[in-house]
């Protein structure tokens, strides 16, 4: 089984920082990052472009990736090829990195054909984060 999908997942900009209470607020924008994910023969081989960014580190993306199908118990069934396309610009603040994160969170586990909730997601694209 290979399977294909996209997803789309937009901006925040912050109005309370979470760090020191562990609750925050923040609100969308409308900038977006599009995430498309296809599965792969290539067990364990994971390859990530950023189309609108091409010197940009993919690590994030990959192991976004990596965490889904290790959720699944198929990281030693797949390898996948990512490819995102965002026009949120970079470290200004505005969720670029969370927002890739979340639409290749969403794109693979679509490519799975499974379905988590909102909160599992965006948990991936933390989790990604500190592996990173």
């Amino acid at each position: 089984m290979t399977g294909k999908a996209t997803a789309i997942a937009h901006g925040a900009a912050t109005i309370v920082n979470a760090i020191a209470l562990g609750k925050g607020a923040a609100y969308g924008v409308d900038l977006w990052t599009k995430a498309e994910v296809k599965l792969t023969d290539e067990i364990g081989i994971i390859k990530a472009e950023i189309t609108s960014d091409p010197k940009e580190s993919t690590l994030l993306i990959e192991k976004t990736v990596s965490r889904v199908l290790q959720r699944f118990g198929l990281e030693k069934s797949f390898g996948a090829k990512i490819k995102t396309q965002s026009n949120i610009p970079i470290a200004r603040g505005l969720k670029s990195s969370s927002a890739a994160a979340n639409a290749t969170a969403l794109a693979t586990t679509a490519a799975l054909g499974k379905r988590l909730d909102g909160l599992e997601i965006v948990k991936f694209g933390v989790e990604a984060a500190f592996d990173a």
